[in-house]
């Protein structure tokens, strides 16, 4: 059986790739500048996007900026009403008899925690963009891939 039929390409012969020549430095700028985005929500892919024109335009990249943009206007969102909506429910508690301040309490905790998990999810972003491989996030992801059609 002739060891050429493994599938595989010996490295070196026309596959310029392996060498370093051609589209690894572009790679690389476009994982760094991906998870850049996440540390940035979304700002710094902005900057990248204008000042490299048409090369920012990789799938890879267009995905990660555009989930970093939809992670930071969750979380500032998040940020802006958690106030409002920890008066507002926990206003709605205290009229149910038997309510102690254990249960309104709750509230405050959990919405400090959701947004610490927004923040996991940046990391999330950022270690997935710098192994160059897609993040995939629940309700984030599907609102991505439909503006990417």
């Amino acid at each position: 059986m002739p060891a050429f039929k493994t599938g595989k390409k010996p490295s070196g012969f026309g596959n310029f790739k392996d060498l370093g020549y051609i589209g690894s430095r572009t790679e690389k700028v476009e994982r760094l500048m991906a998870a850049f985005s996440y540390m940035t929500l979304g700002l710094g892919g902005l900057v990248y996007t204008l000042l490299s024109g048409r090369f920012a335009r990789t799938h890879f990249f267009r995905f990660h900026f555009l989930q970093a943009i939809l992670l930071g206007i969750f979380g500032t969102l998040i940020g802006w009403t958690s106030e409002a909506f920890v008066g507002i429910i926990g206003g709605i508690l205290q009229m149910i008899p038997g309510a102690g301040p254990q249960l309104i309490l709750f509230i405050p905790i959990t919405v400090n925690l959701v947004l610490k998990a927004g923040l996991l999810l940046c990391l999330y972003g950022i270690i997935m963009s710098f192994l160059g491989r897609e993040a995939p996030m629940p309700v984030i992801t599907k609102l991505v891939r439909q503006q990417l059609r």
